[in-house]
C-alpha cells in the first residue's frame, strides 16, 4: 500500500531539523518506543481514502506544513490546532482524490525531466555537511519514494490549475447581466444605502492617560462650551474657537456620513436628537463631543442600474467559481470511498 505523502515527512523533517526549535530532532529523541499498547504514528490511521491510508504522522506533518515556521506550536492555542488539523486531513484528502482523478482521465503522465528537477531543487536546499541520502534515510525513503511523491505533487497541481482554469471560464460564463439582475432582486437589503446623517461636532480632547482630574476639566470645558450655544451663541463660533478636531475650521461640520461609521457614542447619540437638537457631552476614548443634528437622510434603495456592475461582477464570479469547485470535489468525494476513522 501506498505511503502518503513521504515528501511532506521529508521537507517538513527536513526544515524542523535544522530549524531554531530542533522540532524534528526532539520528537525523534523524546518520542517513547512504539508498543502494541502504544503505536507509532506512523502505525496509527486517521482516515482511509479508496483504499490508501492516512496515518497520524501524515496528518502531523501536513498540519506542520500549515503553521506559520516562527510560531510553532507554543504560539497557537489548543482550538486553533484542532481546525489547522482539520484544513490539512481535508488538503490530504482532496490531494488523494484529485490524483485518482488525474490517473481516471489518464492525465497523470510526468515526464521524468521534472521530477529530477524537482530532485535537484531539494538537493540545493539540504545545509553544508548534509546530503539527500541521509535525510531520506532518517525519513525511512527511498530516492524512488520522493521522485514518486514528486510525480503526485506535480500531478495532483497540474489537474488543480487545469480544473481552475476550466471553471474560472465557467464562473465567468456564468455570471451574465440575467444572473447579476436575479441576485440583486434576491438580496435587495445588500444594496440598500443606509440612513445617513449630517452632524457638526465640539470635541473637547482628554488624554485617556491624564487620569481623573483632565477629565473631569474636559467635561468642563464641554458643558461650558454647550452653555455659550445655549445662550445664543452660533455653533460653528464655538466650534471653531473650542473644538480640537480637524473639523474646527469649518465650524465643526462633519458632512454627511453613513449610519454606523462614526463612533457607537456618537451613533448612539445622534439616534436620540431631532434635526436641530444638540447632545450632552458625549464621552468617547478622545474625549468629550457635542452633537449638533443638522439633517437626517432616510435609507434608500438603489436601483440595479445604478450599481457598480464591474465591481459586483467580480464578487459574484468568486463565489460563483468557490460554487462550482467545490461541486467538484463533492463529486470526487461522491464517487470516492473516503472514511474516516479517527475523528479529529
Amino acid at each position: 500500500m501506498i505511503r502518503f505523502s513521504k515528501r511532506l515527512l521529508l521537507t517538513s523533517a527536513f526544515l524542523a531539523l535544522f530549524s531554531p526549535y530542533g522540532f524534528a530532532a526532539t520528537a525523534a529523541k523524546d518520542a517513547p518506543k512504539a508498543t502494541a499498547a502504544n503505536p507509532s504514528p506512523s502505525e496509527i490511521i486517521i482516515a482511509r481514502v479508496n483504499g490508501k491510508n492516512i496515518t497520524k504522522e501524515n496528518l502531523d506533518v501536513a498540519t506542520n506544513n500549515l503553521l506559520p515556521l516562527m510560531t510553532y506550536h507554543n504560539a497557537v492555542s489548543g482550538e486553533k490546532m484542532k481546525d489547522i488539523e482539520k484544513k490539512a486531513l481535508e488538503k490530504l484528502i482532496n490531494n488523494e482524490l484529485m490524483y485518482k482523478a488525474a490517473k481516471d482521465l489518464k492525465q497523470d503522465e510526468v515526464k521524468q525531466k521534472e521530477i529530477d528537477e524537482q530532485v535537484k531543487e531539494l538537493k540545493k536546499r539540504l545545509p553544508k555537511g548534509e546530503t539527500l541520502a541521509k535525510v531520506l534515510k532518517r525519513s525511512n525513503m527511498t530516492e524512488a519514494d520522493l521522485k514518486d511523491d514528486f510525480k503526485r505533487d506535480i500531478v495532483v497541481a497540474r489537474i488543480a490549475r487545469k480544473k481552475g482554469e476550466e471553471l474560472r471560464k465557467l464562473s465567468d460564463s456564468n455570471v451574465n447581466e440575467a444572473y447579476m439582475k436575479d441576485y440583486y432582486q434576491k438580496n435587495l437589503n445588500k444594496f440598500k444605502e443606509p440612513e445617513q446623517i449630517h452632524i457638526r461636532t465640539i470635541l473637547v480632547k482628554a488624554d485617556p492617560s491624564g487620569g481623573q482630574r483632565v477629565w473631569n476639566e474636559s467635561l468642563k470645558k464641554a458643558k461650558d462650551a454647550l452653555a455659550s450655544i445655549k445662550g445664543g451663541q452660533d455653533f460653528a463660533k464655538v466650534a471653531e474657537k473650542t473644538s480640537e478636531d480637524p473639523f474646527a475650521k469649518k465650524g465643526g461640520d462633519m458632512g454627511w456620513a453613513h449610519k454606523g461609521s462614526l463612533l457607537a457614542e456618537i451613533d448612539e447619540a445622534t439616534s436620540k436628537l431631532k434635526v436641530g437638537e444638540m447632545s450632552d457631552p458625549v464621552a468617547t476614548i478622545y474625549g468629550y463631543h457635542i452633537i449638533k443634528l443638522e439633517g437626517r437622510k432616510p435609507p434608500v434603495q438603489k436601483k440595479f442600474e445604478e450599481l457598480n456592475k464591474e465591481k459586483l461582477k467580480k464578487e459574484l464570479e468568486a463565489k460563483e467559481y468557490k460554487k462550482l469547485w467545490e461541486g467538484w470535489l463533492k463529486g470526487l468525494h461522491d464517487t470516492s470511498k473516503v472514511e474516516i476513522l479517527q475523528p479529529l
